[in-house]
């Protein structure tokens, strides 16, 4: 069953352990119309190119006059036209489910560890807005962000272009697909998730403030280097900064390989809130099992799909499962992971209704999304023996 689900999974959104070929480039200048993500880029100038792209009027006066363009116009039209139908329709039933669903901070901890993300920081934030510090990776490079006051007509064109293409998966689907991810950042002006993950950041209410490297440091790898950024960002008003990691990682087996001391950092994290959704059930095979490990180390609070963790381990590690949903036979090519004593679970427990859909079930409709909320059951601690 591992040997037929892996290339399955590669050949459906080119996995992490073929990561050869897709690994971000060492920090270089960055090229002209760029400009390098680096703390001592102004941060209204990162939230201004960040709302410019989103398709938000701009918040710096060098984007004054790219906002008056008919290009610009054209695509604020459209990108707030698919934001608005996101943002009051999937994300609105989100965030009231969360309301009743979910403890009102950060339920455990400050950290709400995402790996096999990508960009995603939409359904991180409006599922956990409470969090300090967002962990997230995934295979795409970090990149740089545009600087569109540097281009010229054709280019910011282009530009809008290729932000529309690239933001459409999240908004039609609930998640990104890794190969459209990398055929976008490696043959456009997007040169990387740091465009993305910033214009997720604006149209979510936040504002950018600045970045920084990441806390732990760029290492070189035989088939992928690991490079990561952190982005802070808050509130308009607020004097809370709250920050997203982001590494750019193979963290199969063996990619892992090549930086051991990342899993040393993972689990220094300990305990955290883990959010797992859309992950091509790799932590299904032994290829992965160093990082799923790792999150059933760490996490004391995960919410998932059954492409996460596979349920027998989190019965076996002592976690209380809470399901909401339906749980049916997995979208191809993955069907050779159905889980049957998860179903058996679904089907001996009083299910609540997931209101908003979750995962690679794209329609509501169809009435298929599930998610299951797990806790680790706390420790039985020995009988008081009273001291007279």
């Amino acid at each position: 069953m591992h040997g037929r689900l892996f290339p399955a999974a590669c050949a459906f959104l080119l996995c992490f352990a073929s990561a050869a070929g897709f690994a971000a480039e060492p920090a270089t200048a960055p090229a002209p119309g760029f400009v390098a993500a680096a703390p001592a880029v102004l941060s209204d100038n990162l939230d201004s190119v960040a709302r410019l792209l989103a398709g938000l009027a701009p918040s710096h006066p060098d984007h004054a006059g790219l906002a008056r363009t008919k290009a610009w116009a054209s695509h604020s039209s459209t990108m707030q036209k698919s934001w608005l139908r996101v943002r009051n329709g999937q994300l609105a039933a989100m965030k009231t489910w969360r309301t009743t669903q979910l403890p009102g901070k950060c339920p455990v901890g400050d950290t709400l560890f995402y790996p096999f993300s990508g960009p995603d920081f939409l359904n991180a934030y409006t599922l956990f807005p409470e969090c300090n510090t967002y962990i997230m990776f995934g295979l795409e490079p970090i990149g740089v962000m545009p600087a569109p006051a540097a281009m010229t007509s054709k280019e910011f064109a282009a530009l809008l272009t290729t932000v529309r293409n690239s933001m459409a998966n999240l908004f039609e689907r609930n998640y990104f697909v890794t190969s459209t991810m990398k055929m976008r950042l490696q043959k456009t002006q997007l040169r990387g998730v740091l465009p993305v993950l910033m214009m997720s950041m604006v149209l979510s209410g936040a504002e950018v403030i600045d970045t920084a490297p990441a806390p732990f440091p760029r290492h070189t790898g035989k088939g992928h280097k690991l490079d990561g950024i952190a982005i802070n960002f808050r509130v308009p008003g607020s004097k809370r900064v709250q920050q997203v990691i982001y590494y750019s990682v193979d963290i199969s087996n063996k990619g892992l390989t090549d930086y051991p001391e990342f899993l040393t950092y993972l689990r220094g994290l300990t305990p955290t809130t883990t959010l797992v959704k859309s992950a091509s059930y790799l932590m299904h095979i032994r290829e992965f099992s160093k990082i799923r490990g790792v999150l059933l180390d760490i996490s004391e609070f995960l919410l998932q799909d059954d492409t996460g963790i596979p349920y027998n381990f989190l019965v076996k590690r002592g976690f209380e499962i809470k399901p909401y949903g339906t749980y049916q036979m997995p979208i191809p090519p993955f069907e050779p992971q159905y889980q049957p004593s998860l179903a058996t679970f679904y089907e001996a427990t009083k299910v609540p209704a997931l209101p908003f859909r979750f995962g690679y079930h794209a329609s509501l409709a169809e009435n298929r999304s599930h998610l299951m909320i797990g806790r680790r059951a706390p420790v039985a601690q020995p009988p008081r023996t009273d001291v007279r």
